[in-house]
This record gives C-alpha cells, sequence and structure tokens, in this order.
C-alpha cells in the first residue's frame, strides 16, 4: 500500500476499499457508495439515524399490537400459497396462543430449515392484528431458543437501494475493528470537565445505542 503523506500507516486499514471489508462485494460497495461510503472511514462516521425498541414478552398474548416484541414460540405447521400473489403462512403457539408467520416469495427450502415443524424459535418482529389474530410478517430476527436475544433496542441505520440493516450493521461491526489503538488525541482535562468517552470509545458507544435517548446530538459519545 502506498503511504499517505502525514498518515500514519495504523490508519490505512480506515483509508482502504470498502470492499476490503469481510461480506461487501460489488453490489454492497456500489450501494454504499451511493451514500459517499467509499471507505471503512465513512462507514464508522455514519451514525446510527434512529432505533427500534424489541420489547421482550413471555406470551403472544402480552403484545400491545401493533408493537415490535421478541418471542419464543414453537412452529406448528407450514402452510404453502395455493396460488399465485399468496403468502406463505408458518402457524406458530406459545401453548396458550397463536401467532401466524407471514412470508412473501420465500425460498421453500430455506423457510423449512429456519421453522421446522416442532422446533422452538426466538422471533422478533412487529406483532400485529389482522381480524383479531396475532400475525408477524417478515420476523426480522429468528434463531433457535437459546441463543442470545436480540438487542432491546436495535439501531437503525440510513440506507440506500440494495442495503438492509442486518448488512449494515454487520458492515460497521467489521469496521469498527479497524480502528486502531493509540494515544488519545483530545485533551485529557477536556474529555473529564466535558464527560465524553475516548475518541475510539465514542464511536463504539454511538454505534450501540441502548435507548433513545443514547441518539441525542447531546450525548456524550456524539
Amino acid at each position: 500500500m502506498t503511504e499517505v503523506r502525514g498518515r500514519p500507516p495504523a490508519l490505512f486499514p480506515l483509508f482502504a476499499s470498502i470492499d476490503t471489508l469481510p461480506g461487501i462485494g460489488p453490489k454492497g460497495r456500489a450501494a454504499l457508495e451511493q451514500m459517499g461510503i467509499d471507505k471503512p472511514r465513512d462507514l464508522i462516521l455514519t451514525l446510527p439515524a434512529s432505533g427500534v425498541t424489541r420489547r421482550r414478552i413471555a406470551r403472544i398474548a402480552d403484545a400491545r399490537a401493533p408493537e415490535v416484541v421478541t418471542v419464543t414460540v414453537t412452529v406448528t405447521r407450514h402452510h404453502p400459497p395455493q396460488a399465485k400473489g399468496r403468502p406463505w403462512r408458518v402457524h406458530c403457539s406459545d401453548g396458550a396462543g397463536d401467532l401466524t408467520l407471514i412470508f412473501f416469495r420465500p425460498r421453500a427450502e430455506w423457510l423449512e430449515g429456519q421453522l421446522p415443524p416442532g422446533a422452538r424459535r426466538t422471533i422478533s418482529g412487529k406483532l400485529e392484528l389482522f381480524d383479531g389474530l396475532a400475525q408477524m410478517v417478515h420476523p426480522d430476527h429468528i434463531q433457535p431458543e437459546g441463543e442470545a436475544l436480540p438487542a432491546e433496542f436495535e439501531p437503525v441505520y440510513p440506507l440506500s437501494a440494495g442495503l438492509t440493516q442486518k448488512g449494515m450493521a454487520k458492515a460497521v461491526e467489521a469496521a469498527l475493528t479497524r480502528l486502531p489503538e493509540a494515544a488519545e488525541w483530545i485533551d485529557p482535562h477536556l474529555l473529564v470537565t466535558r464527560g465524553w468517552p475516548g475518541f475510539a470509545q465514542a464511536l463504539h458507544d454511538a454505534h450501540a445505542p441502548r435507548a433513545a435517548a443514547d441518539l441525542s446530538p447531546d450525548t456524550p459519545a456524539r
């Protein structure tokens, strides 16, 4: 890599091409470039614009629909579409109430692998009522029971066509690993008097808000 005059070598990974990050191919690179992001540096400086609260509930009946919730259920059966344009429905139960997962144009093999009948799955997404019945269209998270639960507050990034929140979050996570261990450049006295974290810690904190209040421009990390 050609050395840039005045730039410490430890910073070179932050100024590499964006497609040097894992999981970013030509399509992902093009989508990020539409947002003016062509280096990992640009990515770590693209902060979440908002967030979504994922309330954890023990029973489907505890949801205050419409609401984004996380709940563990048992998959009972699949109902593939009987006509073109109809959704694939996956029926689930928590033992006392029922929840139908709705998918449009899914890959059957993938869906049946993710949600095999009889399996326990933790589901997170927007639960709504349709004719009094609980349903969730294209859950955001589907994972086996026992795995780490989705965060109770999840950052939401600005996107361009071709990007997803999951993909953006993974790209940001990878870019943050390129932050070097370097001496803090902000005056120590100023950090203390303002109550600021160090620069690197501020970036990590800004990308991991725990509540909507953490998105305020007045928070120390921002």
